[in-house]
């Protein structure tokens, strides 16, 4: 069960990286919610238009590691570190981030979405 979990985790980073909206609208939850790492709280719509899909943002990488999931029932916690370049505009350089990212999976009728995403800028790799 953790390894569908952690799939599913790379599944939505690599379609924010791909700029790829279907899997983003099939794996979050309608009552998703993004807490970002400068602490706005963001839904479903402006999560995967106003940041995945944005076309002014690209993500040369967006690569997550060291994926630990707990699982309770039909809750599972997954955390992980990812490594991200985001070019913010076509003049700019990309810039460098690291993250530590805390995601709430729930399991309903067999199917386990994204409900909550919660990011933390870290000042370097840990």
């Amino acid at each position: 069960m953790q390894q569908t979990i952690i799939q599913l985790h790379r599944t939505i980073m690599e379609a924010v990286k791909d700029k790829n909206g279907a899997p983003l609208r099939e794996s979050l939850k309608n009552d998703f919610i993004f807490t970002s790492a400068t602490a706005e709280l963001w839904n479903k719509d402006k999560f995967i238009n106003g940041f995945a899909l944005n076309p002014s943002l690209q993500f040369p990488e967006f690569a997550p590691q060291d994926q630990q999931v707990i699982i309770n029932d039909n809750t599972a916690v997954l955390t992980a570190l990812v490594h991200i370049k985001i070019v913010r505009s076509a003049a700019a350089a990309p810039e460098e981030l690291w993250e530590r990212t805390t995601e709430t999976y729930v399991k309903q009728q067999s199917v386990w979405k994204l409900l909550a995403l919660q990011a933390t800028f870290l000042p370097r790799k840990q």
